[in-house]
């Protein structure tokens, strides 16, 4: 079973090299940066896809695979990071970016008021959505800046004191006591 699936991978891999479409729109995609990354590399990419991750829009995973080439960040770490709001995780993590722009911006919450009206029916388009849109898009999105920014950070830091950690283990080993 091992040996298919790196057979299909490395297929795969072959098909997407050959890619005349990749060849001409995104010349640079076999570049190393993209695939292994680096420290900023793999920063940039924890920023994307957080940000990616709380937008309220389809194809996140797309939009942080194409914003990971043009920003040259670590495209599996950001479509990765980007497949965290799932059928399964959107609706809270949605309507936690509600309520935060609910509060950022003082506007009441709507929840009650809307209760009683199924969502997404004409009714709700009609009375509700038009109230909800703007708390709704600017949480999201603040938050996504916010996440971001801490994943870059943490990346950052994370990789610096590995560094400092492997520097140190190198200076003992070569003054031995």
């Amino acid at each position: 079973m091992l040996r298919f699936i790196r057979l299909k991978i490395h297929q795969i891999g072959r098909k997407t090299k050959q890619s005349v479409f990749l060849k001409k729109y995104f010349p640079r995609f076999k570049d190393r940066v993209y695939w292994a990354g680096d420290r900023q590399s793999f920063a940039r990419a924890g920023f994307i896809g957080a940000f990616c991750m709380m937008l309220p829009i389809p194809f996140q995973m797309v939009l942080g695979s194409v914003l990971a080439y043009y920003i040259r960040a670590n495209i599996p770490l950001a479509t990765a990071l980007a497949w965290i709001t799932n059928p399964l995780t959107m609706w809270p993590i949605w309507y936690g970016g509600y309520k935060f722009g609910v509060l950022v911006m003082g506007t009441p919450d709507l929840y009650d008021m809307s209760s009683n009206i199924p969502i997404a029916s004409e009714a709700w388009f009609n009375e509700v959505f038009p109230h909800i849109w703007q708390p709704f898009f600017l949480g999201n999105v603040l938050l996504g800046v916010i996440f971001g920014g801490i994943l870059y950070f943490i990346i950052q830091h994370f990789h610096l004191f590995q560094t400092v950690r492997a520097i140190h283990s190198r200076l003992r080993n070569q003054h031995p006591k």
